[in-house]
């Protein structure tokens, strides 16, 4: 429908086409240490500057996160770092993709452990209680960003927990976890929605290496893994 055909403004899912994006990773990486990267890039003290820059752009909808291992205090959740962040972007008008985990997850949850699944779980629910006690729009969430990807990484010598050799059983873990979210969340709400994003590869060898050729196409194999 034309862009300006109030049918095909309701049926968006997303209000501009163009989205932004907040870094909001917080793994441990090789040297053990914990990453915070929406504190990295100010977003957690200037979110109200960030999302009322957006607007000027026609940017209209943003990826955020929530940071579970800065919220969660053992299975219950301290959510006052996230909610200026909410009422920044509410002010601004911005619709926003809340990321529950972004790579990383409290310090005494074991990824493999069916507590992994139940805390993200309870997550969700909280913070969708609390989105829509505040608001009448229609929560949007990523359980578990990039799951192929964080299975890659977490599975070699490049991010917590370095559990080589277990990604096939990392990938059903953070399945299920995602189930329970989705369920946890539409208890609250079932007008929630979700998001699923993976990284898209393509990698070329260089012209004068055709040698290479097929070590480039494994990697492009990969990220449907």
């Amino acid at each position: 429908m034309p862009e300006g055909n109030p049918t095909a403004r309701r049926n968006r899912v997303f209000r501009s086409f163009w989205m932004a994006g907040f870094e909001a990773a917080d793994h441990r990486n090789r040297f053990g240490h914990r990453v915070d990267m929406l504190a990295g890039i100010q977003h957690d003290r200037k979110a109200a500057e960030d999302y009322a820059n957006l607007v000027p752009l026609g940017i209209r909808c943003a990826r955020d996160g929530i940071r579970w291992p800065a919220v969660d205090r053992g299975g219950e959740y301290d959510l006052s770092s996230w909610l200026p962040i909410v009422k920044a972007a509410r002010q601004a008008g911005v619709q926003v993709i809340w990321t529950l985990c972004h790579y990383g997850w409290p310090d005494d949850l074991d990824v493999f452990s069916a507590a992994f699944v139940d805390r993200l779980a309870k997550l969700a629910g909280t913070a969708s209680r609390v989105l829509r006690e505040s608001s009448d729009e229609v929560p949007m969430f990523t359980p578990v960003n990039e799951i192929s990807f964080l299975c890659w990484a977490a599975c070699r010598d490049f991010m917590y927990p370095f559990a080589v050799g277990r990604d096939q059983e990392l990938k059903r873990q953070l399945v299920r976890a995602t189930i329970a979210v989705c369920e946890a969340v539409w208890d609250v709400d079932r007008r929630a929605r979700f998001l699923y994003p993976e990284p898209v590869v393509r990698v070329f060898p260089p012209r004068s290496r055709p040698d290479l050729a097929d070590e480039a196409e494994s990697y492009n194999r990969a990220q449907y893994e």
